[in-house]
């Protein structure tokens, strides 16, 4: 019995090499919205440092056969069978997905206020700046239904004895819902953040009608699997990606800073651009260090709005663009702050600091 045992597990063995040998490898994972490992240099100092080994590991374990079919079965197994409340971190609520953040790190917090008290301080010290946070999914789902999260009365309690009279804080989670997410992703739908798009621009100033996105022309994407499909490794269904044009986004420029290059607004080209792992990045070509989007269309006086953002920006700053000459978005995960100097004019300009909760949770992602 052990001879066959210890046979069936070498030839196991042997065909997961010749599978692993044989067949093409992949640059990335889609459902994990990831780069794949790529097979570690081999040399003396790689393997006397121990560079080799643990990047073969990675190496290995990232295409190892059928991988994606075997983190399936796990994840069925210890959802459907074992009936645990979450897997990898990754939960469930009314088919809503969403993924564990917490405990409140209030030396993060300390971080990102000194971060943005440092850049406030070098660049526009006298301009009128606002601050406002984007609630996370676990915002909406976690407390309600018993898992672990950030203590968001506490965060908003730090922000506002950090900023003070200095900056203006503008509370947008009163006019969110979970349903204005997407079911398996992160960010917030375009199509449902008109009311926070029109709260924004009223508590700074500017004259907008009432938001209605039938004035908009609406163009779908489909089959747009979110981040934490993927991440759970469970068969949610495919959703769609809707985003909001008229004529003025469509003749809106957007200046890439890092590519020295003119753009549009939606990129739908990256759609079939497999360096672009993420639908989400068609919303301004997706992170960015400095975009410049100017208006043709702009009537008036010449407003400018920077806007020190994240993900949640490039989807939000296209509804701003009628209400402003020029948007600048700023995103410090991509660029130092001792460097956008050289990049933004920053005279006479309304200041903006819209991050999600896990951005303000954690200011060491942001450059210095």
């Amino acid at each position: 019995m052990k001879r066959i045992t210890l046979i069936l597990l070498s030839v196991f063995v042997l065909a997961m090499t010749v599978f692993l040998l044989c067949f093409p490898k992949q640059a990335y994972s889609a459902s994990e919205r990831r780069r794949l490992a790529v097979m570690p240099e081999l040399s003396t100092e790689t393997v006397l440092n121990g560079k080799f080994a643990g990047g073969l590991e990675t190496y290995l374990l990232d295409h190892f056969p059928f991988r994606e079919t075997l983190r399936s079965v796990k994840a069925n197994y210890a959802v459907n069978v074992l009936g645990q409340k979450e897997n990898n971190g990754i939960y469930i609520v009314d088919e809503h997905v969403s993924k564990l953040e917490y405990p409140l790190n209030e030396v993060g917090v300390e971080k990102t206020v000194e971060m943005v008290k440092t850049v406030k301080d070098t660049y526009f010290p006298d301009n009128r700046v606002f601050y406002t946070v984007i609630p996370d999914k676990n915002y909406f789902l976690a407390e309600q239904n018993g898992y672990p999260h950030i203590d968001y009365d506490k965060m908003l309690g730090l922000l506002d004895t950090a900023f003070g009279s200095e900056m203006q804080y503008i509370d947008i989670m009163s006019s969110l819902t979970v349903d204005e997410y997407y079911k398996t992703d992160v960010h917030w739908r375009q199509e449902c953040i008109g009311d926070v798009a029109k709260l924004l621009c009223d508590e700074m100033g500017c004259d907008i009608a009432d938001f209605d996105i039938d004035v908009y022309e609406q163009n779908k994407i489909e089959d747009f699997y979110g981040i934490y499909r993927g991440q759970a490794a469970l068969p949610f269904p495919a959703e769609d990606i809707i985003y909001l044009t008229n004529e003025t986004i469509e003749n809106a420029e957007v200046y890439d800073a890092e590519s020295d290059s003119i753009k549009t607004v939606y990129q739908t080209e990256l759609l079939s651009d497999e360096k672009s792992l993420d639908t989400y990045d068609i919303y301004l070509g997706g992170a960015r260090a400095v975009l410049t989007i100017r208006n043709p269309l702009y009537d008036g006086e010449q407003k400018r709005l920077i806007l020190f953002r994240d993900s949640f920006g490039s989807s939000l700053a296209p509804l701003f663009i009628e209400q402003y000459a020029q948007i600048v978005l700023v995103d410090l995960r991509y660029v130092s702050a001792g460097q956008i100097g050289e990049y933004v004019d920053f005279q006479d300009a309304d200041i903006l600091f819209a991050y999600n909760t896990l951005i303000w949770n954690n200011g060491s992602i942001l450059k210095k």
